[in-house]
């Protein structure tokens, strides 16, 4: 062979190891990169952060020589851990600073979270001796007087009542409250002035319109300082009292009006004059709350339109001035100015749990670094999780725990008995007390239902499958926010869903494969109970307009997008249901209290049931059409409800030996006939106190 065949040869092979090496190497980066995105997944999508912790372990191990994909993945181990709440958090970050000096970046958060890791111990340890939690017996929810003495909240008729801490006595100061009328105060929506002589609140009147009021803490002197009624431009304009000022001369709101921004208002005491101190756009904060020295405004607000998270701001009461006070990835939510105003306290879940913390403030700015003071706190939410109350003068901290559940049950039915064979079984598999809306598909199969998560955000609402024959589970995010109101397409193979009017209310068709959204219906008031017809060609839901005190029930052409109104009330029309031939229309109207049935295109309703001193939340045709089943409350009493059954041609009803302690509504009877499918919603409130937390103050 001469030496340029030989040469020739020996650059071929060259040419191939390295290839092969470099073939290697990109192979090798893929696998990584691949292994580290289905650790997110399983970290971020899913919540299983355990198993996340399994993967980004084999990272480490089996990536060692690709230094910067191995620093991140120590670095989610160690947010993982830190999740979970185990001590192994702060070893994975201290082993990317030791190990992998040279990723600055990945460097740089491990040793932002070593930081926030040694500053909540030091806190916690300071804490530990001196920090008291005590529960306040004979409250549910409210507000605090700055003096401590007293209680301000909506009771059982809908009337305002202040309740002594001290004796636990009670006193109604409004006598004009009516559920039926629609005329009542805002839960949550009362709060005591400075002087604690006076009480602010918002009363709902006619369900329709609402007026910002105040009156003496005697009952006397009551007076309206502004109205939505009024023919003005602010007509339409509702105004949730949140602080007073310090002198007590305006009452700081949130000011409301469907299609226009939000603002936050000063409302004068002397004449009701409005000043607006900022225009929000379309941002709803959490919470306002004025400091002690009355110069600043703090409120929360979401990071982006797509998120649940909120920040932290500072807002001068002249409106010139606005400062970000807590800006972070975690969701920071505002809970209070202390009392002196040298500290506010607020949520946040940067630790991987809603905890409380305090951050020191000065001159409308951050002092010093925000520090824990209290673990496993709760977050702040309105609908389930912590309410707060306020502080007391001498630095109590008065909170209120919405325990709020909601599952998701399956029992077994003896339709020929009409007894309950299995007892009801909560089958959601995760994240319960926060499930709703059952609905089985046309084969019976699958089991859908809806799960909340991230309260507020894009994709705030899971969509559930559950094979219940397997225990097969999926989860899908459509785009679209807080769903609810869930049935089944006939084709089973999408499922209708309404978006709520908070976002942007609609009724949308949703792919239970790929999670794509088509919008249906967007233009209305309210929408409740979207139904298809058994042919697939039309929807029927409920249009609640309380603001022309119009109820309908409209029909929607699939084909050809046109809607048709079928029935109208004065009243609500609570819940309906399509019986299985598509001939009939059953609904609850709570005009007359009655169950009734009617064609899906239209005509005269008839009555099959009336209730008498009780009401029903739920109806289902069964699946042979032969009988309409409906919950009532039990002996008269909405706090326990029990399953009823009617025949649908007329004749007696038929109770079941099925209760609820709490709500029961959404049933959905599977196509045996035997499974029966509802959800059930337990209220839960509790007030608490925490103690000697502060830290002294400067001048103490």
């Amino acid at each position: 062979m001469n030496q340029k065949k030989l040469f020739a040869r020996i650059v071929a092979f060259s040419l191939i190891v390295v290839f092969a090496l470099v073939t290697q190497a990109v192979l090798s980066q893929q696998s990584a990169e691949e292994l580290y995105q289905a650790a997110l997944f399983k970290k971020e999508a899913e919540g299983d952060l355990n198993a996340a912790v399994q993967l980004f372990q084999k990272i480490v191990s089996t990536f060692s020589e690709n230094r910067a994909i191995a620093a991140k993945a120590e670095l989610q181990i160690g947010l993982c851990y830190e999740k979970l709440g185990l001590k192994q958090a702060r070893d994975a970050f201290q082993r990317v600073v030791e190990k992998y000096p040279e990723q600055t970046d990945t460097v740089a958060a491990a040793r932002e979270r070593l930081t926030v890791l040694a500053r909540a111990q030091t806190l916690i340890e300071k804490a530990g001796g001196d920090l008291r939690i005590r529960k306040v017996s004979g409250l549910s929810a409210g507000n605090i007087s700055p003096d401590g003495r007293w209680f301000s909240n909506m009771d059982d008729t809908g009337d305002l009542f202040l309740m002594e801490v001290g004796t636990g006595s009670k006193r109604r100061l409004t006598n004009s409250a009516s559920w039926e009328k629609g005329d009542y105060v805002g839960s949550f929506g009362s709060i005591i002035s400075p002087d604690s002589k006076r009480v602010a609140y918002y009363w709902g009147r006619d369900w329709i319109t609402s007026d910002l009021k105040i009156i003496n803490m005697d009952g006397t002197g009551e007076r309206t300082l502004f109205s939505s009624a009024n023919a003005s431009a602010n007509a339409g304009v509702e105004i949730w009292p949140w602080d007073w000022t310090p002198d007590g001369q305006f009452i700081l709101g949130l000011a409301t009006k469907k299609g226009e921004p939000s603002r936050i208002v000063l409302v004068s005491v002397s004449d009701g004059a409005i000043r607006v101190v900022k225009n929000l756009g379309s941002v709803r904060p959490e919470r306002l709350k004025i400091s002690p020295d009355g110069r600043w405004i703090a409120y929360d607000a979401p990071q982006t339109e797509d998120t649940g998270k909120h920040d932290i701001f500072l807002l001068s009461v002249d409106g010139s001035r606005e400062i970000p006070l807590i800006k972070h990835p975690a969701d920071d939510c505002l809970m209070d100015w202390t009392p002196g105003g040298d500290w506010i306290l607020f949520s946040s879940d940067r630790t991987g749990s809603g905890d409380a913390w305090i951050v020191p403030v000065e001159d409308g700015k951050a002092r010093g670094e925000p520090a824990l003071v209290k673990r496993d706190f709760g977050r702040v939410s309105s609908i389930t999780g912590v309410v707060p109350m306020g502080f007391a003068q001498d630095g109590s901290f008065y909170y209120t725990v919405r325990s709020d559940l909601a599952d998701v049950y399956i029992a077994v039915l003896d339709p020929e008995k009409a007894k309950v064979s299995t007892p009801a079984k909560n089958v959601a598999q995760r994240f319960e007390g926060t499930n709703c809306y059952p609905a089985w598909s046309p084969d019976g199969k699958y089991l859908a239902y809806t799960s909340e998560r991230q309260p507020g955000g894009l994709k705030s609402t899971a969509l559930c499958l559950l094979t219940v024959d397997t225990g097969e589970y999926r989860e899908l995010f459509p785009d679209l926010r807080n769903m609810f109101r869930m049935s089944w397409f006939p084709d089973g193979e999408s499922v209708l869903v309404v978006q709520s009017l908070v976002v942007s209310g609609g009724i949308h068709r949703v792919n239970v494969k790929t999670a794509g959204v088509r919008t249906l219906v967007t233009d209305g008031s309210g929408f409740h109970s979207p139904r298809c017809t058994p042919d697939g060609k039309k929807v029927l839901y409920e249009d609640d307009s309380w603001q022309d005190r119009v109820f309908r029930i409209m029909s929607y052409d699939v084909e050809s997008g046109q809607k048709k109104e079928i029935y109208r009330s004065s009243q609500q029309i609570i819940r309906m249901d399509i019986s299985p031939d598509g001939k009939w229309l059953a609904f609850l109207e709570w005009a007359d209290s009655a169950l009734k049935v009617m064609p899906p295109d239209g005509g005269q309703p008839r009555v099959l049931y009336k209730f008498e001193g009780d009401w029903s939340t739920s109806v289902a045709w069964s699946p042979d059409g032969k009988y309409i089943y409906f919950t009532r409350g039990s002996n008269g009493k909405m706090g326990r409800q029990e399953l009823w059954r009617i025949p649908s041609a007329g004749g007696e009803p038929v109770r079941f030996d099925l209760a609820a302690d709490g709500s029961m509504e959404n049933l959905d009877i599977h196509p045996d006939g035997r499974r029966i499918a509802f959800d059930s919603a337990r209220p839960g409130r509790d007030v608490w106190v925490m103690e000697n937390f502060l830290p002294k103050r400067k001048d103490d």
